[in-house]
Order: structure tokens, then C-alpha cells, then sequence
């Protein structure tokens, strides 16, 4: 492995999604597909030809090379079984993957319109880590954000084939959808920061996140069509006290910058979106608030970190449109109101800016997983202790 190849590979990788969308948003048709075909491509090629990353990399490796074991999820083994059937190897599939997600995550974010100038900006960051991670997940979020799009043109055919394809790729996506869409026709305003700050300072720094660990009884009560049943069979190992992670308690100084990036997320978002209400963005800021005030009431616990991260990673959309707000309405200085606005916003991206170069920083700079397949073609990896998750 080499760090100097990860340092080059994701610098690149973020450095053309940072400054894409400023030059390319605007457009439409054709034009945007073409200009749109390099920072595609360039995720494809990294984040598929990455090695190792994370614990679920080595289990869709197995199911990629034995798709007769996937019982359920039809749409994700027949995926698998395509792949295999025109002679991709393990690379070649994460590769595809990624293709999926990205492209429809492209669709996504071009239905805004201008409001997406920035949002290309944050999506890496927002997204990177679960979908490298929760791999299955993620390629079925990418059927979750075509379903959103469909919903917004009220396509309602398409919609739901988007999300059927989706459910059977990963089941636990069709929740994200319904939160989102619950949260689209039940909360028609943003979530005002005088409520949402309050909650997260509270469920942050006084909140035990122990007391979680009592869904393990609720748990135990619930079947959903027996698609969580394995889950619930064992619901003490992943919602009890036993199933609480401490590899994912920050420490003082990330928690420090961290809570100061949601603080500002709250504020910014609410001011941004009364400056310039957009409905299309109104119910995605209200679940990734929500999804930031119970995030480290849930983050000691695997599969309710899982599912959470699944609605917080949509923080890539309200971020990008705070940006878009303060370069497009807030640079007035009239009165002592509008300048006092201006500062808000600078301070409040100030810290946001942080906590991604942070963050990110440390992953680009300081990854020890930094590792490519190439210095692997030569190894033999048994990926067969894997079928037990199939049995």
C-alpha cells in the first residue's frame, strides 16, 4: 500500500468536486452529462479501486463471486449475477457500484436546478464513508435519490419502481424514503434552531446513551414482513449494552468541532431557508436535523448508527444550498441587519469549513487503510469464511 498514491488519488478526487458545480451546474442536456462524465468517472475509478475498506468489503466480495447464496434482496443478486455473467471480477463490480451511485446521485442533485451550485461541493464528504462502508446500502440509496427526483416531478409510476428497486437491493433504504416523504408531507416548515440546537446540545453532551439500549426490548416486539427478524432474534448483541462501540465515541477535540458544524448546519439552514424558502429542500433539512440531534444517542449502536447516517448524509443538499443563499442574497449591506447576516453566515461556514477539512484532512492525509487493489493481485484471499452470513 501506499499513502502517497491516497494522498494524490483523493485530493484530486475532492479537488475537482469542490470547484465542479461553481462551473458546471448551470448546465443542462448534454452539456452537463459531458462535463459531468469527468468527476464521474474519477469516483468510479478511486473509490472502486480501493481494498479492503471497511467490515462489510470482503462479504459482498463473497456475494459478488456467489450470488446463488443471497436468498432475498432479488435485485441486488441479479445484479451480481449480470456481473459475473459478462466476466467482471470483484474490482470491476465495486467499480459498478460506485457507477451506480454516483450517476444517480448526478440526477439528484441537478434536479435543484441553480440551488445546486454547491452541493456537488459536499457530497463526498457527506456520503463517502457509508457508501465505501454499508456497500449494499449504498447502491440502494442510489435508487432512493431517483425516487426523490421522480417524487419532485410527481412521476409517481416511476417513483415507486424506483423504490421497489431499492427495497430489493437493501430493505432498510425503503425507511430512509418514508422518513424523508413523512417528513415532506407532515412538516411543512424548517425546524427553527431555537428548538433544534437545544435538543442536540442536549442528546450530545447530557443525554446517556445507554438508555438506547432499551429498544432491544421494543425490538423484540416488531417483525416487518420478518425482514429485520435476524436483527431482532439478536437484538440484545445489536441494541443492548453489549452492542455499544466505543470505536465510534469521539474524541473531546473532533466532538469539540463536530457539534459546532451541526450548530451551524441548524442555523444557517433555518436562516438560509427563510431567506429563500424551497420546499424541494425544506423536508430534507428538517430529517437531516433530526438526524444530527439523536446522533450520538444512537452512534455506540451498529444498526441505528446505520440507519441514521443513512438520513444524515443528505446534509450534502441543505450545506450546498447555505452556500448558495449567502453568495447569492446576503453579500447587501445596507443596514446594520443585513450586515449582521452576512457575519452569521461567515462564521457559520467558517465552522463548517473546518470540521470538513478536519475531518477530511485526516482521512486524505493520515488514512491507514489507504490501500488500492494493485498491491493485491497477487494475493489469494478466501472469502468462503463469508458464507456464514448466508447460512
Amino acid at each position: 500500500m501506499s499513502i502517497i498514491e491516497h494522498i494524490i488519488l483523493f485530493s484530486l478526487l475532492f479537488g475537482v468536486y469542490a470547484f465542479w458545480g461553481k462551473y458546471n451546474a448551470s448546465k443542462s442536456g448534454a452539456a452537463y452529462w459531458r462535463a459531468a462524465l469527468v468527476p464521474i468517472l474519477l469516483y468510479v475509478l478511486i473509490t472502486g479501486s480501493r481494498w479492503g475498506w471497511g467490515g462489510d468489503y470482503f462479504w459482498y466480495w463473497a456475494q459478488f463471486e456467489n450470488p446463488e447464496f443471497i436468498r432475498d434482496q432479488m435485485a441486488f443478486k441479479w445484479l451480481n449475477q449480470s456481473l459475473n455473467y459478462i466476466g467482471l471480477n470483484y474490482v470491476g463490480t465495486f467499480m459498478v457500484y460506485a457507477l451506480i451511485f454516483i450517476v444517480c446521485a448526478f440526477v439528484f442533485i441537478h434536479s435543484f436546478g441553480a440551488h445546486s451550485t454547491y452541493m456537488y461541493c459536499f457530497l463526498l464528504p457527506a456520503t463517502l464513508i457509508f457508501t465505501t462502508t454499508f456497500i449494499r446500502q449504498g447502491v440502494g440509496t442510489a435508487f432512493i435519490f431517483l425516487a426523490l427526483v421522480f417524487h419532485q416531478n410527481k412521476n409517481w409510476i416511476y417513483m415507486g419502481i424506483a423504490a421497489i428497486i431499492a427495497y430489493y437491493i437493501h430493505s432498510a433504504t425503503i425507511i430512509t424514503l418514508f422518513v424523508l416523504l413523512g417528513s415532506y408531507f407532515v412538516v411543512k416548515k424548517p425546524i427553527h434552531y431555537a428548538i433544534s440546537i437545544p435538543l442536540y446540545l442536549f442528546f450530545t453532551f447530557v443525554y446517556n446513551p445507554s438508555y438506547t439500549a432499551y429498544l432491544s426490548g421494543f425490538l423484540e416486539n416488531l417483525s416487518l414482513g420478518g425482514k429485520l427478524q435476524a436483527y431482532i432474534d439478536t437484538s440484545e448483541y445489536w441494541f443492548g449494552e453489549d452492542a455499544m462501540k466505543s470505536i465510534y465515541v469521539p474524541g473531546k477535540f473532533a466532538l469539540f468541532f463536530s457539534s459546532l458544524f451541526y450548530v451551524a448546519v441548524c442555523y444557517l439552514g433555518y436562516q438560509a431557508l427563510k431567506i429563500r424558502n424551497d420546499k424541494r429542500i425544506v423536508y430534507i433539512f428538517n430529517v437531516v436535523v433530526a438526524g444530527n440531534i439523536i446522533c450520538y444517542a444512537v452512534n455506540l449502536f451498529e444498526i441505528l448508527n446505520r440507519m441514521n447516517q443513512s438520513l444524515q448524509m443528505f446534509y450534502f443538499v441543505p450545506v450546498g444550498y447555505i452556500f448558495y443563499v449567502y453568495f447569492k442574497d446576503c453579500q447587501q449591506r445596507e443596514n446594520y441587519r443585513a450586515f449582521r447576516l452576512k457575519l452569521q453566515f461567515l462564521v457559520g461556514i467558517a465552522l463548517i469549513i473546518a470540521e470538513l477539512v478536519r475531518d477530511w484532512g485526516r482521512f486524505i492525509l493520515l488514512n491507514k487503510r489507504a490501500d488500492f487493489f494493485w498491491y493485491h493481485i497477487d494475493d489469494y484471499i478466501d472469502v468462503s469464511e463469508y458464507f456464514n452470513y448466508f447460512n
